[in-house]
């Protein structure tokens, strides 16, 4: 059975995970991946180090979300591109045909709480808490 398992984790410890953008992209690309796996059948999401996720890298998405183009317009239809882009990451996991059970230990604030919610079909195993108090991990049974 664990071959047929797959554990993705999110790996900045150092960071406390939290999401920059080369990890939003590489969600991307992983879980699409996954979806076109035959051999797979689940996938386990976790956090390296002590939380799951401290949430959006907010050094490096100051750097993403610098305002382009030549007047407001441009301006607002980039930053509009550049949040769906960010969004797909978290749509990726809702989208995945395989059961994604998330892991979550420690913290999960933010974007990391965002990547535990998705359909009924998606479960999270916790033994820590999460930055919302208004909406507590909605679409998820906790294990």
């Amino acid at each position: 059975v664990r071959e047929h398992v797959l554990h993705v984790e999110l790996h900045r410890p150092d960071k406390r995970n939290a999401l920059n953008a080369a990890c939003w992209r590489e969600m991307v690309q992983c879980f699409q991946g996954i979806a076109r796996d035959a051999n797979c059948r689940a996938v386990v999401l976790s956090g390296a180090g002590k939380l799951f996720s401290a949430g959006i890298d907010l050094m490096s998405f100051g750097e993403e979300l610098v305002l382009q183009g030549e007047d407001t317009a441009r301006r607002a239809w980039n930053l509009r591109q550049t949040i769906r882009d960010f969004q797909e990451s978290f749509t990726v996991l809702e989208k995945c045909p395989k059961p994604v059970i998330v892991a979550v230990h420690g913290a999960c604030i933010g974007a990391g709480e965002q990547e535990t919610r998705g359909d009924a079909g998606r479960h999270g195993v916790t033994g820590g808490f999460t930055g919302s108090s208004r909406c507590p991990l909605a679409g998820v049974d906790l294990i």
